[in-house]
């Protein structure tokens, strides 16, 4: 029986997997989509496409190139040196531990290990001049790489879409505790087309919180329902019994654990040995001065590209507004930015003037939904409803990006009737810009209560990367095609 063991590691927003190795036919079931060996499969052949299509349309793959021996060796040198760097990064393994994956979950990674096989490859070419029948030529190792840098992420996107909308059994999940904190876990698995809830365990249950039996049932319960998983929430258990019952498990089924301070971890937080002992090691402090300019030199490179890119898609969303209602084509609202200064937010607008019979709500003093109230959403244009489900109508803030009013990933940004009332700790999330998408958007946006979206931007600012800032980006558009455009705006 072969085993697979799944690293320690902390994935997506402040759950801490601690998940042991698995027997591959363990419980006699199929294993849940989302294995190694797809995403294995989708990168190798992506590149070989890739360098293939190199060797083949660009001059001079090596300095005596042209032969189709050199064009075969070219290839073979890239698709090594690519298998190097995805070994050096233990890019592979890490895919086993996601319980509900997405294409941007190790892009990073994946980046990692396409300019590591650059690396490799110059250095191949140098030391072994005479196999390539001369040095090899930076142009197209340059394309190669850059265009493997392309595609394979978006191949791993088509395979990942492709197998979660298969007929393969998604991961069954069992959930230990009851309570807010394992509503929140059961409610964001839910989410997940890659996981199938089967419900949760306990043995003094919150009142009124269903459960499938106690902790001594749920080594029985993981074998009827074949569960694939478990993810230890809150529990009132003593956990010294948790623990070993969870131990029985352990070589069965893969085990997740939230952490008890899980408002201060992030996707940053690693997990380090102090003598045989797992701790979370938190890297405090956001970006510094060079960290501020390099993120705004970023911000303006990507809203300039992004303008010039997504300039048609505006002019038909700007005639198409004109066109089917009266009013303003955009719509400008005050929001709280860095250091609480207000500035005007640009949208397109997507509702309609009230009518004067229209009886206003109440103010609203949190994160508001896409649907608020009834005779909000009543106003939604039909073109708006449109713009607001494909997130179209947040594009105008490029230009508050390219004004220094916002960032392309931040915190959100609050309208100022929301900001009255929020907690000291909070303030944190006023030290940089607030930006189009960011940790509160590709977590849940709506489905968030207001303290969760703060710990969200506060954990965003002290923790903040580049790595971090391309994984928000990368699931964002993911977000928007699930139904997660737009807010409360008109």
């Amino acid at each position: 029986m072969s085993t697979r063991t799944i690293p320690r590691e902390i994935p997506g927003s402040g759950s801490l997997a601690v998940t042991a190795g698995a027997p591959a036919a363990a419980f006699d079931r199929p294993a849940p989509p989302g294995g190694w060996a797809w995403l294995a499969l989708s990168d190798g052949v992506s590149a070989l496409v890739v360098l293939s299509l190199t060797s083949n349309l660009v001059p001079r793959v090596s300095s005596l190139g042209g032969s189709i021996a050199d064009n075969v060796v070219f290839v073979v040198i890239c698709f090594a040196a690519l298998a190097v760097g995805a070994l050096s990064k233990r890019l592979y393994p890490r895919s086993r531990r996601h319980i509900g994956p997405k294409p941007a979950d190790d892009l990073t990674l994946l980046e990692a290990s396409v300019a590591t096989g650059a690396l490799v490859t110059f250095a191949l070419g140098a030391l072994v001049p005479r196999l390539l029948h001369g040095p090899l030529a930076p142009g197209p190792v340059a394309v190669a790489f850059g265009g493997c840098a392309v595609a394979l992420p978006l191949a791993r996107a088509a395979v990942t879409g492709i197998r979660g909308h298969s007929t393969l059994r998604p991961a069954r999940v069992v959930v230990v505790g009851t309570g807010t904190i394992a509503a929140d876990v059961g409610a964001r698995l839910s989410r997940s087309r890659h996981v199938e809830l089967v419900g949760f365990v306990d043995d003094d249950p919150v009142p009124g919180h269903p459960v499938l039996g106690s902790l001594d049932d749920l080594p029985r319960l993981c074998r009827s329902h074949q569960v694939d998983r478990v993810v230890v929430a809150f529990s009132r258990s003593h956990p010294a019994r948790a623990t070993d019952i969870l131990r029985s498990l352990l070589g069965s089924v893969a085990v997740d654990v939230v952490p008890r301070y899980f408002e201060l971890t992030g996707w940053q937080a690693t997990l380090e040995d102090l003598d045989g002992l797992a701790v979370i090691s938190l890297d405090g402090g956001g970006p510094g001065r060079a960290g501020r300019l390099a993120k705004r030199a970023f911000d303006l490179f990507g809203a300039a590209a992004g303008l010039l890119v997504l300039a048609p898609v505006l002019l038909v969303a700007l005639v198409a507004i004109k066109a089917t209602s009266p009013g303003p084509v955009l719509f400008r609202q005050g929001r709280i930015g860095r250091g609480r200064r207000p500035f005007e937010i640009l949208k397109l607008r997507t509702m309609r003037e009230p009518d004067p019979s229209e009886v206003p709500g109440p103010p609203c003093h949190g994160p508001r939904p896409l649907t608020e109230r009834p005779e909000v959403d009543r106003r939604v244009t039909t073109v708006g409803r449109v713009l607001r489900r494909f997130g179209i109508d947040e594009l105008p803030q490029l230009v508050n990006v390219l004004r220094g009013e916002m960032s392309l990933v931040g915190p959100r940004p609050f309208v100022p009737e929301e900001c009255t009332a929020l907690p000291p700790w909070v303030e944190r999330r006023f030290d940089i810009r607030p930006g189009m998408t960011g940790l509160w958007q590709v977590c849940g946006q709506h489905d968030l209560r207001l303290d969760e979206l703060c710990r969200l931007d506060c954990q965003y600012v002290t923790s903040w990367s580049f790595a971090t800032d391309i994984r928000i980006l990368a699931r964002t558009p993911g977000r928007l095609l699930r139904g997660g455009g737009g807010d409360a705006a008109r």
